[in-house]
């Protein structure tokens, strides 16, 4: 079968319809320094990573310089009668911070877990990281990947000096059990805590939000 040759005769031009939405007060478009100062706030809700308002659009626009940073987007949102920007990261680079993450890093310390394991040196999504507080008896932190999303939560000084001193596990690794099942509950484990973290309410929240039209503002 020949191919047919485009030619004048045989071509037509067809005009496509492209919606702009632009972002406006009143019957003005917002500007960059009107965008400038709304007021920057979480739109994923720590606890359970669902959206704490109504999502506008996404706005192509950096305002903190930001745009060589990990994969992320600009939302404006609805706060009850106010209007709010937020910058929302990828899943796998989002740091989302929640009290199970700390709770979870404590447990697997609990059961074992210190800077000779092979998850604390591994690269990407297998490392777990587990930082001491900036001075004696100040929180520590730990962050790790948990079903695709990045998380991040503090560690009590307790657990981080056994995690970096095997010398503190001889002496308190009851104790660690005890401080975490007082506040975990009495049949925690890093099993049941995990499930606690909300990786797919985040990977959802994200998903919408990445599909939000982009709205336009005035330079």
């Amino acid at each position: 079968m020949t191919q047919k040759r485009l030619t004048p005769q045989n071509a037509t031009v067809t005009t496509a319809t492209i919606q702009v939405q632009a972002l406006t007060i009143g019957n003005k478009q917002v500007t960059l320094a009107v965008f400038r100062q709304l007021e920057d706030a979480d739109i994923i809700n720590l606890l359970d990573a669902s959206l704490s308002g109504e999502p506008w659009g996404r706005i192509n626009y950096h305002p903190d310089k930001c745009a060589d940073e990990k994969e992320h987007i600009h939302v404006v949102w609805q706060e009850d009668d106010e209007l709010r920007r937020a910058t929302v990261y990828e899943p796998s680079v989002a740091s989302h911070r929640h009290p199970a993450a700390g709770l979870y890093a404590e447990a697997l310390i609990a059961e074992g877990l210190d800077y000779r394991d092979p998850r604390t040196t591994a690269t990407g999504s297998n490392r777990i990281q587990v930082i001491k507080g900036n001075a004696e008896g100040a929180l520590g932190f730990a962050r790790f990947t948990h079903r695709g999303v990045l998380f991040h939560g503090p560690v009590r000084s307790d657990f981080t000096k056994v995690f970096h001193n095997q010398y503190f596990r001889q002496h308190q690794g009851e104790q660690l059990w005890h401080q975490l099942r007082h506040v975990a509950g009495p049949e925690a484990t890093s099993e049941s805590i995990a499930e606690r973290l909300p990786a797919l309410g985040y990977t959802t929240s994200w998903q919408r939000l990445k599909e939000l039209p982009q709205l336009f503002i005035a330079v």
